[in-house]
């Protein structure tokens, strides 16, 4: 017979972990594999599928097992993952894990795979590093049925969210909005874009940068590695601190700069050190440091557009007003999903229980033909056998889609009830 098993999914994320303790959970692709290996052949645990997946503000792993999980398997299934890590360790993840089952598990993934759940509410990556997630693990053999129907209702669910609310406009993140913003006064992608500063921030913008076109960065960072390494990424060039001051007459058109420096870092001796040959052409500036990185003698420049935090915090504050509002739609959407969910794997349940039943009746359909009634039907023409033999095999059929649609029909008919 089939058997169904619970699903379950245990969850680090940015609200209860630090991301640098976040990142130590962290595994490259081969260890993964082998790690849920092992946990699969854990027989203790029963985990007959599962997948991990990991995010720069989540790691969580999604797995149906024979029992529902307490405190003790939780615990027996991070050390068996993380083997290196010490039994203090192993206790202190319990007390930051959230840990879901059944329906709430369900919700939960919907809730992720739709953004609703993340750092920045609407933004559509984390769909896409679930779905890579789930398919990574799928082509190992580490899932079967039951994660293969919750993650096809999890990716339609997240579809009809980013599709029917419009959960996913207006920019939330100070980084993302200023790339919009250079993208609608169009900047020519071809311009050189000057990074001063090589820390988180910069860091995730010139990926929306490179997304959205642009290919030609400078980096200027105290640390003069870290400005080699995010150069590196994105294939462009980086310079000494210090060269700021100096007369390296980079021709740019666009200059971000986020650093923690308390004393603006781009003077007027500075800009004039960098826009040497070419003053009067027209360049825009992103300040996203406080206190400000740019000088208000170089902001204030006639053919210079300059977006400071503050400019562009207040559009983000208003920005997230604005998807709260149509997370509110988002919701109905998910609480749809997860009924729909609910109907397909009490169906597919049935389908289970009833996996053996064509192999049975195919058995007595043998049976009758060559045991039972064997005599009889040897004293027949061919003709008639041909017959009773297509007899057979018409009832053969309807025996084996009746109690299926029969079962289908009542596990509906109770949904409409409830």
């Amino acid at each position: 017979m089939g058997t169904s098993l619970h699903i379950q999914v245990l969850a680090f994320t940015h609200k209860n972990v630090f991301l640098n303790d976040l990142g130590k959970l962290v595994l490259n692709k081969d260890e993964v594999n082998d790690r849920l290996q092992k946990l699969r052949s854990e027989q203790d645990l029963g985990i007959k599928e599962i997948f991990y997946v990991s995010t720069c503000n989540r790691v969580e792993f999604v797995f149906a097992a024979e029992v529902l999980f307490e405190k003790v398997e939780i615990s027996q299934m991070l050390a068996a993952f993380f083997s290196g890590f010490s039994d203090m360790q192993i206790k202190s993840l319990l007390e930051f894990a959230n840990f879901y089952q059944g329906d709430e598990a369900v919700e939960h993934l919907l809730m992720v795979a739709s953004s609703l759940d993340s750092m920045v509410v609407g933004e559509r990556e984390i769909s896409r590093q679930l779905r890579q997630a789930y398919e990574e693990s799928a082509e190992a053999g580490h899932t079967g049925d039951h994660l293969r129907i919750l993650m096809k209702q999890t990716v339609k669910t997240s579809k009809e969210v980013f599709t029917h609310t419009r959960i996913a406009e207006k920019p939330v993140s100070v980084a993302s909005l200023a790339v919009r913003k250079l993208l609608d006064l169009e900047v020519n992608k071809e311009e050189r874009v000057i990074l001063v500063g090589a820390g988180e921030t910069n860091t995730l913008i010139a990926k929306y940068l490179v997304k959205a076109g642009f290919t030609r960065f400078t980096v200027f960072n105290r640390t003069y590695e870290k400005a080699l390494s995010l150069a590196d990424e994105l294939n462009g060039d980086a310079l000494p601190f210090e060269s700021l001051q100096k007369e390296c007459s980079l021709n740019f058109g666009v200059l971000i700069s986020c650093t923690g420096s308390t004393e603006p870092v781009v003077t007027a001796n500075a800009w004039r050190a960098l826009t040497n040959g070419q003053p009067e052409k027209q360049r825009f500036i992103v300040d996203l440091a406080i206190p400000n990185d740019i000088d208000e003698s170089v902001s204030a420049l006639q053919n210079v557009r300059c977006f400071s935090i503050s400019d562009l915090k207040s559009e983000v504050e208003a920005n997230m007003k604005f998807r709260e509002k149509e997370m509110q739609e988002a919701l109905k959407v998910v609480k749809r999903g997860l009924m729909e969910y609910q109907e397909m794997n009490r169906i597919r349940q049935v389908e289970r229980a009833l996996k053996d039943f064509p192999d049975r009746v195919k058995a007595i359909k043998q049976k009758t033909v060559q045991d039972v009634f064997s005599k009889e039907l040897a004293s027949l023409d061919q003709d008639t056998r041909l017959l009773i033999d297509k007899m057979l095999s018409y009832m053969e059929k309807k025996c084996i889609s009746v109690p299926i649609v029969i079962a289908k029909d009542i596990l509906l008919k109770e949904e409409v009830e409830g």
